[in-house]
């Protein structure tokens, strides 16, 4: 048994050397514990609360997209083209024009036409007042 307690204090000796005399108090230990529990739990409430925001958020936007989707939409209100009695493909030709030449300003004087005639009142009408203005000088200096 000698020699059992000789390694035992080998070893006690051995193990206790990089310890520093007086080990810590207590209240040391609950405080490092209380703030590592604090630490925690911050970022416990932290990481809850950003991710309900981002829950509330997403369920907006999904909210939005369904009343979006779901919602009647106004028909556009479209003038009365000069021209009516055409296929689908050339009314959506004359419906252009129509609003381009509104958009400048213009009226087409175009009366059940083709979309040829009406595509060429739509260019002639920048120069119908300079032309019209020209013809009636003619007429005047007569």
């Amino acid at each position: 048994m000698n020699e059992d307690a000789k390694l035992n204090d080998f070893l006690k000796e051995r193990l206790e050397s990089g310890i520093p005399g007086e080990p810590p108090r207590l209240d040391a230990i609950m405080h490092a514990a209380v703030l590592s529990a604090r630490r925690l739990h911050v970022r416990l409430w932290r990481g809850l609360v950003v991710a309900a925001s981002l829950a509330a958020c997403l369920a907006a936007l999904g909210l939005l997209f369904v009343h979006l989707r779901h919602s009647p939409q106004p028909e556009p209100q479209l003038a009365a083209s000069p021209v009516t009695s055409l296929p689908p493909s050339e009314q959506a030709v004359v419906d252009a024009i129509d609003l381009l030449s509104m958009a400048d300003g213009e009226e087409l004087d175009v009366e059940d036409g083709s979309v040829e005639d009406v595509l060429l009142a739509w260019q002639d009408a920048p120069y119908k007042d300079a032309v019209s203005t020209l013809f009636t000088e003619a007429e005047t200096s007569r």
